[in-house]
């Protein structure tokens, strides 16, 4: 799903979007959206002069608005105001590892894949 330019895939788009929260009508919000996945991978919240990582459950809440009600931005992005990137940008992997760590119940499987030889 990923748009080529000049032969690089755009599988991200980054951008801003107004307040999520009717409390804090002039707070803004940045985002990275991974177009492929339809999936919001990050997050942050303009306080004072600064961006703050947003929590998780608040990313989850921005997937949901779109997906409930602005589902076209996975196709075409830049009507929102966002722009398509081939990478992330540095900001969107600083508040935890990337790339991000599996389910314990996924190392568990991997763990007791390796056990099963020995």
């Amino acid at each position: 799903m990923g748009t080529h330019l000049a032969g690089v895939i755009q599988r991200y788009a980054v951008g801003e979007w107004e307040s999520l929260w009717a409390s804090e009508p002039y707070m803004k919000h940045r985002f990275v959206l991974d177009l492929d996945a339809r999936t919001v991978l990050a997050g942050e919240d303009r306080i004072g002069r600064a961006w703050w990582s947003m929590r998780l459950d608040h990313v989850a809440y921005m997937q949901q608005i779109l997906d409930e009600t602005f589902n076209w931005i996975w196709i075409e992005p830049e009507e929102f105001g966002f722009v398509r990137a081939a990478e992330l940008p540095a900001w969107a992997t600083k508040a935890w590892p990337w790339p991000p760590l599996p389910d314990l119940e996924e190392v568990e499987k991997m763990l007791d894949g390796c056990r099963v030889g020995t």
